[in-house]
């Protein structure tokens, strides 16, 4: 095990976002007393605060969390044209406040024996064989650094180098209020990989967009015709734009995310889903296997952990990021859904993240003949005498 030496912290994690305050609980829980670096967290995140049903059913600490869990089995898809289907599936995810969510795992790690210092590390370094971490204040020294705060995380840039361009994408939208229930809701673009999204929360909904950093010049234009076709009557309350990991290259992941002393989870990593956009999960999942890393006192073997249970599953993402996206595939796929409920399900089911990586192509094999008798069916319903 990491021993504790006078003036020299066990474990340093800088991040207090759902990766590192998750660590943070799991390693406390288990005698150790990680020092937990936040200066902003727990904060409003901007994003949508899906969790899938994937994070609902593998988490069980979540189901504790205090926030009323606002479920929807309706997903309502609009294709770049604007063609829509409403889906729906047995199962729901929730939609929570970040806030909430961040400062209930944040919470629970400190009460279980972490410290939070709520400091801005400025820079980390490693020498004679020890990391120092650098706040504006003072310096601290750490046999263990563990890298949880997030797509610029200052950890990842000091070891390997922050995450390139090409793998980045920005989001930029807004918290709103609204007279009316709203509708979950996702709309694809023309020639745009990313969508527009719309989240209701319990009091208030998440509306933003999503694309890659090359495009990041159309967000406030595409955000802006999303808001005006849709929701033209929303009090917005404040406005936010973020950086997010948008990983292309299928390369990225064959990086190391540890080594002896040191290892990178959630978006520090870049572990969040290519197609789907789904992070909180992979930060959960990280956050777990980095703990059993390190209580096997193998913090190496992370890099096996991660690349065995999900490691498939990101770089598949990646590789058929251009198809998912591709105007034809989606109006055809939207069109689809439209007329077959199986294969309605399906785009739910998938999109929710209750699919397994491995067994999509035998889920749609097996879905296929009734897709096509839906299909089929329908058009000649349709069709006039």
């Amino acid at each position: 095990m990491i021993e504790m030496k006078k003036n020299i912290q066990d474990i340093v994690i800088v991040g207090g976002g759902p990766s590192g305050g998750y660590l943070g609980w799991l390693l406390a829980k288990n005698g150790f007393h990680p020092i937990i670096f936040d200066h902003s967290h727990p904060r409003e995140k901007p994003c949508g605060g899906g969790i899938s049903t994937l994070a609902i059913e593998k988490f069980k600490l979540l189901q504790d969390s205090p926030e009323e869990k606002d479920l929807d089995y309706n997903l309502e898809f609009i294709s770049p044209s604007g063609t829509s289907v409403m889906t729906s599936g047995k199962k729901s995810g929730w939609v929570l406040s970040r806030l909430i969510l961040d400062k209930f795992l944040l919470d629970k790690a400190v009460e279980k024996g972490c410290t939070l210092i709520q400091e801005q590390v400025v820079d980390v370094q490693f020498k004679d064989n020890i990391w120092k971490i650098k706040t504006k204040t003072q310096t601290y020294q750490a046999k263990f650094l563990v890298g949880a705060d997030g797509v610029n995380s200052i950890v990842r840039k000091k070891i390997l180098g922050p995450i390139s361009k090409e793998d980045l994408g920005v989001c930029y939208g807004c918290f709103a209020t609204s007279s009316k229930k709203e509708a979950t809701r996702i709309k694809y673009f023309e020639d745009t990989q990313g969508y527009a999204w719309c989240f209701p929360r319990h009091d208030h909904l998440s509306i933003g967009v999503g694309i890659g950093a090359g495009d990041a010049k159309k967000i406030k234009e595409i955000y802006n015709d999303f808001i005006t076709t849709y929701y033209p009557n929303i009090n917005i309350t404040t406005t936010w734009g973020a950086k997010i990991p948008n990983i292309k290259n299928p390369r990225f992941y064959d990086l190391p995310c540890a080594n002896d002393n040191w290892i990178l989870i959630g978006d520090a990593a870049g572990h969040v889903d290519s197609t789907t956009g789904e992070g909180i999960s992979y930060a959960l999942w990280s956050a777990e296997l980095a703990a059993k890393a390190i209580l096997n006192n193998d913090p190496k073997s992370f890099d096996i952990l991660w690349r065995k249970e999900y490691g498939k599953t990101l770089v598949d993402s990646c590789k058929q990021k251009d198809l998912f996206y591709n105007s034809r595939f989606l109006e055809y796929t939207i069109k689809i859904a439209q007329k077959s409920k199986t294969f309605s399900t399906f785009l739910y089911e998938y999109t929710m993240n209750q699919i397994p990586n491995k067994y999509l192509i035998k889920r749609i094999i097996k879905d296929a003949p009734k897709t096509i008798k839906e299909f089929i069916f329908s058009n000649i319903r349709q069709s006039p005498n």
